[in-house]
């Protein structure tokens, strides 16, 4: 997250980046940003103090810069129901509420697990189409000192269900992929099948993935974190 020139756009694809739901449940909890794929970051030229501060998330706040954010992606929403994705729509509540009610909190972990977080006024949302696709886009004013969250090691990483029997034609079931301790920095895993003319493996996301029966037979689906490499097994029977 260091060393980015100013204004210069940064891939997000592999990032998780969040934003901090601050009440509207009874618990606080941070939910996902989906469908992000570049962040740029500039500041002020001029400073207050004439400091020459090099780390772009502080220097808001050491110097008295004006820094802005800007996240652009697609629109994502759920296929079965048509929803927009969590994440965005808090964004655009944000955005909406403009001014201190604007202030959201956003969390960004890059795909080592390095996190921070940081307070911003959310102060615009804009929305444009193209051949492919909805693109989507916040403006954010950073408004507090960034924090650098503390890196928390994977300790294992587990499967729900960790049997499964399947019929060919059924329709796909999800698993859901879970890490130790819950707050672990890297969450990122990767899917390996033994046994790939019997199961297919499709949908996956950080929570889990989709698998779907495609012939009689045994497999078994390895989840490895990459994060200390902890593994699970999935082991799937299939019967006709």
């Amino acid at each position: 997250m260091r060393g980015r020139k100013n204004g210069c756009p940064t891939n997000i694809r592999d990032w998780q980046i969040s934003i901090l739901d601050k009440g509207w449940t009874a618990q606080e909890r941070w939910v996902r940003i989906r469908g992000l794929r570049v962040m740029s970051k500039t500041c002020d030229s001029e400073t207050a103090d004439g400091s020459a501060a090099t780390d772009l998330w502080e220097e808001p706040y050491v110097t008295k810069r004006s820094a802005v954010l800007k996240l652009s992606g697609k629109t994502i929403a759920n296929a079965a129901t048509g929803e927009k994705d969590e994440g965005q729509v808090m964004l655009d509540a944000y955005a909406a509420a403009c001014g201190c009610a604007g202030d959201a909190t956003i969390k960004f972990v890059d795909p080592y697990g390095h996190a921070m977080a940081a307070d911003f006024v959310v102060t615009g949302a804009g929305q444009e189409a193209n051949d492919t696709a909805c693109d989507v886009s916040w403006e954010l004013k950073q408004v507090g000192e960034a924090e650098t969250l503390p890196y928390v090691a994977v300790s294992a990483v587990s499967v729900s269900p960790e049997t499964l029997n399947m019929q060919v034609g059924s329709a796909p079931v999800q698993v859901n992929v879970g890490f130790a301790p819950e707050n672990a920095s890297n969450r990122r895993f990767r899917v390996s099948v033994t046994g790939r003319q019997y199961v297919q493996v499709s949908d996956v996301t950080e929570n889990g993935f989709a698998v779907t029966a495609l012939m009689q037979g045994t497999a078994t689906v390895t989840v490895t974190s990459l994060n200390g490499q902890k593994t699970a097994q999935l082991t799937v029977n299939v019967g006709a």
